[in-house]
């Protein structure tokens, strides 16, 4: 069973009024995406673990002891993670953190909660 985990930004931290966002887009959305995102992933023979991140957090080593305490085969940064400005230092953050503790996982980029299991299916 391939082990992948899922990092995204936490929904309950996002600010919503960031122009930058769909303006329907709320916290529940992004949850009921993500726990249906992981059900399929984990039906589909995944074994999935979700990692989020507070917006505005620099410290990472809660993520780093997330890597170093599984081996991950694949790690799949979300979209709300790279694709939002404000992200971006996080993002750099984020890919140098699995680059250093999680060496030989593939890193995975979706567009969509809805392609997140396509992405994986390219490098896993």
């Amino acid at each position: 069973m391939k082990k992948v985990l899922f990092i995204g930004m936490n929904p309950k931290t996002i600010d919503f009024t960031n122009p930058e966002l769909p303006k329907d887009l709320t916290s529940a959305i992004i949850e009921k995406g993500t726990i249906a995102t992981l059900n399929k992933l984990n039906a589909s023979g995944y074994q999935t673990d979700l990692f989020l991140i507070d917006t505005g957090t620099t410290d990472l080593s809660q993520l780093a002891g997330q890597l170093t305490g599984k081996k991950y085969d694949g790690v799949v940064v979300g979209n709300g993670i790279r694709g939002v400005k404000v992200n971006f230092i996080t993002f750099e953050q984020v890919i140098n953190v699995v680059h250093t503790y999680a060496r030989n996982a593939k890193i995975i980029f979706n567009s969509l909660p809805t392609d997140t299991e396509e992405s994986i299916k390219r490098w896993l």
